[in-house]
């Protein structure tokens, strides 16, 4: 059973998803709009969001330690667009982003509050977030599901009014 610092990130994952989902609703005719000239595309969006191919957050974090940290560079801004990805449908797309949050959560629901707290790993990018660039599970999921999405879902938002479509509910 998910100890509170879990369940506390699952819920403010799901309350994440709602809102990357909800701005997607009707999005499908509008995966290669964007809200203006030279911005990121609805599916340049969710690539960024799926990081490169074959990534799967759980697999990172199950290097996390509390000595010998795994290191991680994350570059802001990459969009990792595939020939595969070009291909792939809206409901594709967000289907293999859910499939790596619930991938993630079936992990961390094992893991106890004080492995969320102490098992960590190094991402330089988190030095600029955090001051610190060792970065527990718990917050490096948070950050990823919770914060990450929640930036992008308001990106989402400016694609759907530059379609013209009704904002989200």
């Amino acid at each position: 059973m998910a100890g509170k610092i879990a369940s506390e990130l699952k819920a403010k994952t799901d309350e994440s998803w709602a809102a990357l989902t909800g701005q997607l609703q009707g999005m499908e005719p509008h995966l290669e709009r964007s809200d203006a000239p030279g911005e990121w595309t609805t599916r340049q969006v969710l690539c960024h969001l799926l990081f490169e191919p074959g990534w799967q957050p759980a697999d990172f974090l199950r290097q996390f330690s509390e000595r010998d940290l795994p290191h991680r560079e994350i570059v802001p801004g990459l969009a990792d667009v595939t020939p595969e990805r070009k291909t792939m449908t809206l409901t594709q797309l967000t289907d293999a982003l859910d499939a790596q949050r619930r991938a993630t959560f079936a992990y961390v629901d094992t893991l106890s509050d004080a492995e969320l707290q102490g098992r960590k790993a190094r991402i330089p990018l988190f030095k600029q977030i955090q001051g610190s660039e060792e970065v527990p599970i718990a917050v490096y999921v948070g950050a990823l599901f919770g914060y990450h999405w929640n930036d992008h879902a308001g990106q989402l938002a400016k694609i759907r009014k530059a379609a013209g479509l009704a904002d989200a509910t």
